[in-house]
């Protein structure tokens, strides 16, 4: 069985923004905001969740595999129906370490991918509400 480092590119996904919320006692923080439909990002009793999907790219120099983001039931039902195939961004990457090729200590990213069309515009004005401060930093 083999180690994985295992890198998750959250810019790749769709209406990525990043934010710096300041809560009640004045300390700001930078966040990072993923609207959750537009990810397939799903939540229940137990979390919030993300499906990923790796898939083995043995001859790649990023890594021995790439992870993307699930098909939904609508997408495979889809591509069943039409033989269209759906591609679904690359969010990441998965590299053995240790006693495979790579070391634990080196850096991996991803090849340089086309800009997503939809980023969000964020600003602390979407967040900070002074009567209603859900962030207690």
């Amino acid at each position: 069985m083999s180690n994985y480092n295992f890198k998750l590119d959250l810019s790749k996904f769709e209406g990525f923004g990043k934010v710096t919320l300041t809560g009640k006692s004045g300390q700001a923080k930078r966040c990072v905001v993923l609207p959750i439909e537009d990810n397939q990002i799903f939540e229940s009793e137990k979390g919030t969740y993300i499906d990923l999907v790796c898939f083995e790219t043995p001859n790649s120099d990023y890594g021995s595999h790439m992870v993307t983001l699930s098909k939904t039931k609508e997408e495979q039902k889809h591509e069943k129906q039409t033989g269209e195939r759906i591609r679904k961004p690359i969010v990441g990457n998965l590299k053995p370490f240790g006693n495979s090729q790579a070391s634990s200590g080196e850096e991996y990213s991803l090849p340089n991918q086309q800009a997503r069309s939809r980023k969000a515009e964020m600003t602390n004005e979407n967040f900070n509400n002074a009567d209603n401060d859900p962030f207690p930093f």
